[in-house]
Formats: C-alpha cells, structure tokens, sequence
C-alpha cells in the first residue's frame, strides 16, 4: 500500500480542505489530535496559507500564459529575419567560397574553413542579425553582393529588421513576465510548501494506524494505491502535430508538461470532445476515468514533452 500523494498545487489545495474538514467533523475522536499536537501543526493556519499561495499561484498562471504569448509573438516575428540571413548567409558562402571567413565581415560566425555557426540565445542570433544587414546597407546602391539574392528571394531587410524591433520589445518583456511569474511562484511555495510536508506526515500517520485498511485514507481524500507494481514517472516526447495514447495511468496522479509549448489532453483513446490544455511548466491530475488518455502536440514548430505516473 502507498499513498499517491498529488503533485499538482489545485489538488493539494483541495486535500488540506478535505483533511480539515473531516478533523472537524470527528471533534474529539479525530486520529489526527496525537499527531498534530507532537508536531504543532495547525490545520486552520495551514488552510488559510494555502488559500492566500493560491491568489499567487493565479498570478504566477496568469504570468506564465502571458510569458507563452509574448515568447510567440517573439519566435514568429523574428523566424523570416534569421530564415533570410541564413539563407542570405548561404548564398556568401558561394561568392566568397575562396575566402569563406569573409563572412565574418558579415557578423557570420564561420568554424573551421566553410562551416557557418549560429548561435542558440535569441539575443545573439539578433546581434547577428543587425550585423549582417549593416553589413548589407554599408554597400552603396545595388552594390553589395547580397542584392541577388534578395531581389530574387523577394526579401526585404527593412521589414525583417522592423519585425526584429517587434521581437526584441517582446523578448524584454517576456524576460520580466518570466521574473514576475518565478516570484510569484516563490511566494507560493513559501506558504504552501510546509503545509505540503504537513500534509505527507499526516498521510503517512493515517495509513499506518489504520493497517489492514489502509483504504479508509481516503475519507481524509488520500489517494491509497495498492497495485503490485510501484507506479512510475513516464516521460513522452511527441512529435509536431502528433499525439499518442496512453494507458495504465495511475488516478491521483499528475500530468506534468515539461516541454515548451502547451499540449492537450483527452479522455480515453480518442480525440473527441473538449481537451484539457496543459500549459508550460504546468500541471493537470489525472481524476476518474483518466486511466487511459490521448494527448495531442497542437504545434508545427515545437516538439512536445510530458511526464505522467503511470503503471506501464
């Protein structure tokens, strides 16, 4: 027997309310007194921390819905200016293939003889950007050797560099509105965190003085599995636009994405009906009727990551 203890903060939320409510319930009677007073623990505290964690865990959601836009915004308003340098880049190489690392003069990062090197840092690869249209606009008229290709590609440099602005004024924010949403995520943990290691030992307490029927944890709403195998944390990668099925999901469990873009859930082996989206770093528990589920990767740019408790 072990307890299935929840990992997402919705769920510990309810727990401390359903364990509250039933110490209250039993008065006198309640198993929880000797272990409450050897601890001095304080339910209604821990009740009311977990109420005020929760204004600072909407906030940290709300941030980190905002931080996934503005990161949007950023990757789709900068994708044609690093896509155009790139191939801009290519087209250099063959004008100065006796010379490659002239393209260094072009802000071109070049390994070795031929080999053209881009950074992985937003910022970085916008430096890069800057650069190389200088470079660019330091010919006079059609002169520079680039003008092929953008006159044939039918690219504009002015218009990449005006949506480059646009990225980069969304890079700024989103690095504060990922600051804002880790704040207000540490504000959370401060007060949740102690009544979540109250919430383990008392789990714990329920279960071994009610052996034989360690079931009866669930009156506290512990979630008791008794499987002859432990289950484990099951991690899924999916492919753009792919989904696929899972089964042996351990109910009281958790979803948790771990991947950068949101993911979406569905009951049983199919896609019909409404999914749960999965945010981002966020968390979804598997309730009744979660044990087999489909989840589906909605991006065409991103590959998608989860992990879940699961018994196969």
């Amino acid at each position: 027997m072990r307890i299935i203890f929840p990992e997402t903060f919705a769920d510990q939320v309810k727990l401390i309310g359903t364990v509250r409510a039933k110490h209250i319930a039993d008065g006198a009677s309640s198993i929880l007194i000797p272990y409450l007073t050897k601890f001095g623990i304080d339910l209604n505290t821990d009740f009311n921390n977990m109420g005020t964690a929760t204004t600072n865990n909407n906030a940290h959601e709300q941030y980190n819905r905002l931080d996934e836009e503005q990161v949007k915004t950023r990757d789709v308003k900068s994708a044609n200016g690093f896509s155009h340098m790139r191939g801009g880049a290519q087209a250099l190489k063959i004008y100065y293939k006796d010379n490659v690392r002239t393209l260094g003069e072009w802000g071109i990062t070049v390994d070795g003889k031929a080999r053209l090197v881009y950074p992985g840092n937003f910022s970085e690869m916008v430096k890069m950007f800057r650069l190389f249209k200088a470079k660019h606009d330091s010919y006079a008229g059609a002169s520079s050797p680039l003008n092929t290709f953008l006159t044939e590609q039918n690219i504009n440099l002015n218009t990449d560099s005006a949506d480059m602005d646009i990225a980069e004024q969304q890079e700024t924010a989103h690095i504060q509105t990922a600051k804002n949403a880790e704040d207000e995520k540490q504000e959370r943990d401060n007060l949740a965190n102690p009544v979540i290691t109250h919430l383990e030992g008392i789990g714990q307490w329920i279960v071994k003085n009610k052996k034989g029927k360690e079931k009866d944890a669930g009156n506290w709403g512990y979630v008791v599995d008794d499987s002859k195998r432990a289950p484990k944390l099951r991690t899924t990668t999916l492919k753009l636009l792919s989904q696929k099925t899972l089964s042996g999901i351990v109910i009281g469990g958790t979803l948790t994405n771990i991947g950068v873009v949101e993911i979406h859930v569905y009951k049983g082996k199919t896609t019909t009906g409404t999914p749960t989206i999965v945010l981002p770093n966020g968390q979804m528990g598997m309730a009744k009727g979660f044990s087999t589920i489909t989840v589906v990767n909605p991006s065409t740019l991103q590959t998608a990551k989860f992990k879940v408790l699961s018994l196969n």
